[in-house]
């Protein structure tokens, strides 16, 4: 008789910093006053570019795109920190995980793209400055914009799937013994 190892995975058990468990509260409000710190740097980056004309300029719509991004990236990691740091049952589900691990992919290479655009932008700015206005109009601000989000999209659509792939084919193999 063959044995078949029938578990089947709907969530992960976070360990966290189970060696400091006495300063996890500690460790709450220090990740908890740092990301409101990081959310109000660059709320008010993004109000003080969209309240001021004479900042509408590309360099600054790529700063006010980028503090936008790093509000998402953020967001979709630390608030389930915070929660985890005070839980007594620290977990994820399966699916849970796989979404935050695309959209932490997705907004960070995204993130990663939006820095190369800005370099690209700085570029035009030095090496053309007679023609950097024709040649960053508003629509190739846009279409940058654009194509690192696309490109965000692929890289991490492309890594998420390849590390959810093995895992989804164990479930459907476990789940189709069990039946």
């Amino acid at each position: 008789m063959e044995w078949v190892n029938e578990t089947v995975v709907r969530e992960f058990i976070f360990l966290s910093f189970s060696s400091l468990a006495r300063l996890q509260q500690l460790l709450f409000v220090i990740f908890l006053l740092l990301y409101l710190f990081t959310l109000g740097i660059n709320a008010i980056i993004i109000s003080t570019i969209v309240l001021d004309r004479a900042l509408h300029i590309p360099m600054y719509f790529f700063l006010a795109i980028l503090s936008c991004s790093e509000i998402c990236y953020t967001f979709v990691i630390v608030p389930k920190m915070l929660v985890d740091l005070l839980a007594q049952r620290k977990t994820i589900s399966f699916l849970g995980c796989a979404i935050q691990m695309f959209s932490f992919l997705f907004l960070g290479c995204s993130h990663s793209f939006l820095l190369a655009v800005m370099g690209y932008d700085r570029y035009v700015a030095i090496c053309n400055p007679l023609r950097y206005s024709v040649l960053m109009g508003h629509g190739m601000c846009m279409g940058l914009v654009a194509a690192a989000c696309a490109c965000g999209f692929t890289v991490a659509q492309i890594i998420t799937s390849l590390d959810i792939s093995p895992a989804l084919l164990f479930l459907q193999s476990t789940t189709s013994l069990l039946l």
